[in-house]
């Protein structure tokens, strides 16, 4: 990325990581292994060693200028800025590779490829990404439990994955779907083949969502520099605690804060190199 950037006098980026999306830090966390979540998921980790070394290092991307200061909503149209060079990196799911085939210039169609997320200095390569997609639930109290259960397998069967990926662009989840001549000859989706192999998963409460807004909406004023890396996560930890309230609240009473009706069947991986 620093190349890009003085190869370019400063007029490009190295990367467009958008400081209102929380799943960069997290990947960048996960991959130098932290847990998120500390005390049986009552509390906020993000200020243990794992965490605080990437997110240093994330915000680092945008004090240095290897990033552009910019909201999703401050982005025109990122497919034109990446084909004028505005950056260089873009990461992204399997859902934007019909999109920039459709929206880059036929004459840049061959200039551009995907690639696993690259782990940090000391690590195995690639780094792990984020499992994402869609989900298939059978509800515990259904009364037509063996009905659902045989559109789940059929839904499940290789060749209605590899359907939906020629219908839609979603990605198998069973290896053998796979091998179906279109997937397994597209070289833009090979890298996510890869990264399915080097996934991590967040930590699994119900309050996840909250959390993870949380965790952009307290990084910002750091990548602006409007307060500390040690500041924005201390108050992120509070935050996340607050949040757990609850769930602390539940558990010292022998509850269940995680049960629900049913569990989830992963049917169309999002892995994000």
């Amino acid at each position: 990325m620093t190349r890009v950037r003085a190869k370019t006098g400063g007029r490009s980026y190295g990367a467009l990581l958008p400081t209102d999306e929380w799943a960069e830090p997290i990947i960048l966390g996960l991959q130098r292994g932290a847990r998120l979540l500390k005390d049986d998921g009552t509390r906020g980790a993000f200020r243990e060693p794992e965490f605080r070394t990437a997110a240093v290092f994330y915000v680092s991307l945008f004090r240095d200028s290897l990033a552009p200061v910019l909201a999703n909503t401050q982005v025109a149209n990122l497919y034109q800025q990446f084909a004028s060079g505005d950056f260089a990196i873009y990461p992204t799911g399997p859902w934007n590779i019909g999109e920039f085939r459709q929206r880059l210039p036929a004459d840049l169609q061959n200039t551009w490829a995907t690639t696993p997320m690259p782990a940090p200095e000391a690590g195995p390569s690639p780094g792990v990404s984020l499992p994402g997609g869609s989900i298939l639930v059978l509800f515990r109290k259904s009364r037509r439990k063996d009905d659902a259960w045989k559109l789940v397998e059929f839904l499940s069967e290789p060749a209605q994955q590899a359907r939906f990926y020629h219908l839609v662009g979603d990605l198998p989840a069973r290896r053998s779907a796979w091998r179906d001549p279109v997937l397994a000859n597209d070289p833009a989706v090979a890298a996510f083949r890869v990264q399915l192999e080097h996934l991590a998963v967040t930590p699994q409460v119900p309050e996840w969502e909250q959390i993870c807004t949380r965790v952009w909406e307290h990084l910002e004023p750091a990548i602006r520099g409007r307060v500390t890396v040690d500041a924005a996560l201390e108050a992120l930890d509070a935050d996340v605690d607050g949040i757990l309230a609850k769930r602390r609240w539940m558990m010292t009473r022998g509850g269940s804060p995680t049960a629900g009706p049913g569990g989830p069947i992963p049917s169309s991986p999002g892995a994000k190199p």
